[in-house]
């Protein structure tokens, strides 16, 4: 016999005594039984020679992700995921569970806007499930420590009605309501009960449990009365169902922190509604003059303007507000109206225009 007949009968031997290798189509089926029966390393062990055979598999991505994250491989579950959604840019659980994992790895704005993007994937009146709940809690997070305070309530409120009960929430909502802008772990001993207290009001009002928020509001402020942003909170509380009552609170948290912005801004906004402009006109320039970065002080100085009339120089504020956020769509409602107010109908209609590319780009986002 030929040396290569030899050698080629010795392969085949070899290759008969070698099982064949698994077809996409049994590997991918028994990673699902494995994952079904919870055996997790089996499982996964399986995705990962599925997706090798075919990358594209979207499924198997985030079933990689999914276990990683499970078993707090949050380094792994990140790089699945970003696979996933690479294939699947419209799967709101995949990008959730993207920012959830890098939100675990301290990749705060990369999570920021990966939460952000899923978010915003979920029509409003969709829950989006407990994924999606849980994933606009860690966005309201993130939002707390950018300082965006108000925001995060807007989403701590929908968390708040999906989950109902959580005493981790419950406390972060107390960060939020404060204004302070950090993590809940990074809260100081001595600070705690404060923030429960006012994390209970705030779910309180959240769930619409009206009588017993005004009861934890004024123990709160009884309890506090000297801590930073607690008649801020009760103020901005008493704005939206007691107006008339709102003012003395905000005067209040001026005498506890002299410097407050916020606080100015809700009494500009509540003297605009009450006709006093000139009082109005005060706490705007005031607020400006202590932060010109802020876009509130900036929105409330123009509507403060506007009610003087003094339209030229509300456009300026109008226009010192979009400079600090290009992207609001609010803003570029302001600067229509006033537009059409100075008489000046392309400006009011390319500002209109602007609104309706920012509010596409940006769907379901406050």
């Amino acid at each position: 016999m030929k040396l290569c007949s030899v050698f080629l009968l010795c392969i085949a031997t070899l290759a008969a005594g070698q099982p064949s290798p698994r077809s996409f189509e049994h590997l991918s089926q028994s990673a699902q039984q494995a994952y079904a029966a919870n055996r997790n390393e089996e499982a996964l062990r399986l995705y990962a020679q599925a997706v090798k055979l075919r990358p594209e598999w979207a499924e198997g991505w985030w079933a990689i992700g999914m276990i990683n994250y499970e078993e707090d491989h949050y380094p792994q579950c990140r790089d699945a995921l970003t696979r996933m959604v690479g294939l699947d840019k419209s799967a709101a659980p995949g990008w959730a569970l993207l920012g959830l994992c890098e939100f675990r790895t301290g990749q705060y704005d990369l999570s920021f806007q990966h939460l952000k993007k899923a978010h915003m994937l979920v029509p409003v009146k969709e829950s989006g499930g407990q994924l999606l709940a849980m994933a606009n809690y860690h966005l309201a997070l993130l939002l707390t420590r950018q300082g965006a305070f108000e925001l995060a309530q807007q989403m701590l409120v929908e968390v708040a009605l999906r989950v109902r009960n959580n005493p981790d929430m419950v406390f972060a909502s107390g960060v939020t309501s404060l204004r302070m802008p950090i993590l809940p772990s990074a809260v100081p001993s001595d600070q705690r009960d404060v923030v429960a207290m006012a994390g209970k009001v705030f779910w309180d009002v959240a769930l619409e449990h009206t009588g017993q928020a005004e009861s934890d509001f004024k123990a709160l402020v009884a309890a506090y009365p000297d801590f930073p942003n607690v008649h801020y909170f009760y103020g901005t509380f008493l704005a939206a169902h007691s107006p008339k009552q709102c003012a003395p609170e905000f005067l209040a948290e001026l005498r506890v922190n002299p410097s407050s912005v916020p606080a100015r801004v809700q009494l500009a906004l509540h003297y605009i509604l009450e006709g006093k402009t000139a009082e109005a006109l005060k706490y705007a320039k005031q607020a400006v003059a202590l932060s010109p970065d802020s876009v509130g002080a900036q929105l409330a100085l123009g509507q403060a303007l506007r009610g003087a009339g003094r339209d030229q120089d509300a456009l300026t504020a109008y226009q010192a507000a979009e400079r600090l956020d290009p992207v609001s769509p609010k803003i570029r409602l302001y600067l229509a109206n006033e537009y059409r107010a100075l008489g000046r109908p392309e400006d009011m209609r390319r500002e209109q225009s602007e609104y309706r590319r920012l509010k596409a780009e940006q769907p379901n986002w406050p």
